[in-house]
């Protein structure tokens, strides 16, 4: 029976002591199926466990098949065939090997044999490549970034560095089963080594992220040789102090805030033409200098959790994240004007949420508003400007320090683990209350508004 991804049994059925795999094949690919609506085969065992490895492999190979029809790519029904087969054949001699059968390793290697001179020319190929699993580097991107269950923006993110591997892989005709420690170099050497140490240090921990998954889930050997990814990058030695070395991405200044609040030019002082979403930008920005979160934090609120006088924010980057933070007096009109006739499960913030990855697409719209609003910081060797939307949680934070706010308070209305280590506040206590919360939160004012 069809199943749905995610079930035990999905696409399996019993026919008398044997597993078969069932498959839909989409409407816009079955002309290469000879119009059939389904994939049919027998697994060829009669063990669950087994026959759920070869589904798996099955799965894979069907689902890489759809893509490359929708791509326009030629696919003829023996290369599927191929594919198909070689993919169950990797999967079973891969069992037996596990298992440490070697009379029934040796009957499966010559059943394969014998089946790959069924096939000629570009289908041996296929049947060849699967079975030696030389398969696209990205093949499990999707099963990785679904189990890995970061947050979105890192999701995102992450699937574009590994995709940007496979890209350079592909121009080098290099498939997963031919990444080594060396291939993993000259990707480091031509990729990555000259980028900002930050970024460097983001791109590796992507693929090496990504390469511990497929170790685990046996898809590449790292007992012999460990991570590729591992020790790529060259250790940092400590810089002579500077003024440079030292400037990294800051708070807005005061004239800063003022423009990007009110939408005016830095030097001018003469307001902007508003573009389509300034407005709600503007009234992000204003939440995010006011309460220290998140922009993702921001963007995904719903008008159930800005009520009685706190953000309830129940969704986060980290588990710290996951907390109530006080409403500033001076948010109270723009909360007020933003609940007004919403129901409590509506966004707060409806124009900027309705996207798909909506804090990517704001961090960008921002950006491009802030540049508008004369606001930037840009240095020579770095990818970012020193001042971005994260800029009004920084300036949050330095002006609660300032008020003389503790640290581990701050460290709870931000939502930061770091600020509570140690076992005295960070194990044996239950945090600040909510009335120190809240004198946090009152202890940051905006700076007098320049006209």
């Amino acid at each position: 029976m069809a199943g749905f991804k995610g079930r035990a049994r999905r696409h399996l059925s019993l026919r008398g002591r044997t597993w078969w795999f069932k498959m839909a094949i989409p409407a816009a690919a079955r002309h290469e199926f000879k119009r059939r609506t389904a994939i049919v085969e027998s697994l060829e065992t009669g063990d669950i466990r087994v026959a759920m490895e070869r589904r798996d492999a099955r799965e894979r190979a069907a689902l890489d098949l759809f893509k490359a029809i929708k791509a326009g790519e030629a696919v003829t029904p023996e290369q599927i065939d191929a594919t198909s087969r070689g993919a169950i054949v990797r999967e079973a001699i891969k069992a037996l090997q596990d298992a440490g059968d070697t009379d029934a390793l040796h009957n499966a290697v010559s059943a394969a044999e014998d089946e790959r001179d069924h096939y000629r020319g570009k289908e041996r190929k296929l049947f060849d490549a699967a079975v030696s699993g030389k398969v696209p580097v990205d093949q499990h991107l999707e099963a990785y970034l679904k189990e890995a269950k970061l947050a979105d923006k890192t999701t995102a993110e992450w699937r574009g560095l590994i995709k940007r591997f496979a890209r350079w892989c592909a121009e080098k005709s290099l498939r997963l089963v031919d990444i080594d420690r060396r291939n993993a170099g000259k990707y480091v050497s031509e990729e990555i080594a000259d980028m900002h140490p930050k970024t460097a240090k983001k791109h590796l921990s992507a693929v090496r992220g990504y390469w511990d998954y497929l170790a685990r889930r046996g898809l590449v050997d790292t007992e012999q040789s460990g991570n590729p990814w591992d020790r790529q990058l060259q250790p940092q030695r400590r810089k002579k102090g500077s003024a440079e070395a030292t400037q990294g991405e800051r708070p807005f200044t005061p004239k800063e805030l003022n423009a990007v609040l009110y939408g005016q030019q830095l030097d001018s002082g003469d307001r902007i033409e508003a573009g389509q979403f300034d407005h709600q930008l503007q009234d992000a920005a204003l939440v995010g200098a006011l309460s220290g979160m998140r922009l993702e934090e921001i963007v995904t609120l719903r008008v159930g959790q800005c009520a009685g006088g706190w953000f309830d924010i129940r969704d986060a980057k980290t588990q710290a994240g996951v907390r109530r933070v006080p409403i500033h007096a001076g948010l109270t009109k723009l909360i007020g004007r933003r609940t007004r006739g919403k129901k409590a499960a509506d966004w707060l913030f409806q124009e900027l949420a309705d996207e798909r990855d909506a804090a990517a697409v704001t961090t960008k719209r921002f950006t491009r508003y802030r540049v508008a609003c004369g606001v930037d910081d840009k240095r020579d060797g770095r990818r970012r400007s020193l001042v971005n939307f994260h800029s009004f949680r920084r300036w949050f934070v330095s002006q609660a320090e300032q008020a003389g706010i503790p640290e581990t308070t701050v460290a709870a209305v931000v939502g930061h683990v770091e600020g509570r280590k140690s076992i005295t506040f960070g194990v044996y206590s239950g945090g600040p209350s909510d009335a120190q919360k809240v004198a946090c939160v009152k202890a940051v004012k905006l700076p007098a508004k320049e006209h």
